[in-house]
């Protein structure tokens, strides 16, 4: 059975993560500046000058996150399963026995799928964190991991 060594996520899934942060902010952000122009009688220049200050600052505050966020994420393929290693603030470890996978699905949104990335989703038995999310694999390599995990488990089953 191969195993993999710890390996982090793709370096594109960095820019997948703050061109998805950016415009969900800007999203956001943009109907109430115009609310506040519209109803509060400040001169439109001012809100504008305040949003744009407010939406930079937003904005180098989470890519900031997501550089550290993006550098502690790691992920390992080892015999008795799934493991994952993430988190700036708050580290958590999680493994995922082999045995307990149910099924896995792979899921690729339009961002990502401009860079070939891919999320695995592992379902797993039990309630608590039934579900495991791994983003920012390469779509080859959410497959083969698929692969390995659904192969593995087959192995278990005929044994």
């Amino acid at each position: 059975m191969q195993t993999f060594e710890e390996k982090p996520l793709q370096p594109a899934y960095l820019k997948v993560v703050r061109i998805s942060t950016a415009i969900t902010l800007l999203l956001v952000a943009t109907g109430p500046a115009i609310l506040v122009t519209a109803v509060s009688g400040i001169p439109w220049y001012w809100v504008l000058a305040c949003y744009v200050s407010f939406y930079g600052l937003l904005l180098g505050l989470f890519f900031w996150y997501w550089k550290h966020w993006y550098k502690r994420y790691r992920y390992a393929l080892k015999t008795v399963g799934l493991g994952i290693k993430k988190g700036v603030f708050w580290q958590q470890h999680a493994m995922i026995p082999r045995n307990r996978v149910q099924h896995i699905d792979i899921t690729t949104g339009p961002i990502e799928r401009r860079y070939d990335l891919s999320k695995l989703v592992v379902h797993t038995a039990g309630t608590s964190n039934a579900s495991v999310t791994l983003p920012g694999l390469l779509h080859d390599d959410a497959v083969a991991l698929r692969q390995e995990l659904i192969n593995s488990n087959q192995n278990e089953d005929t044994v």
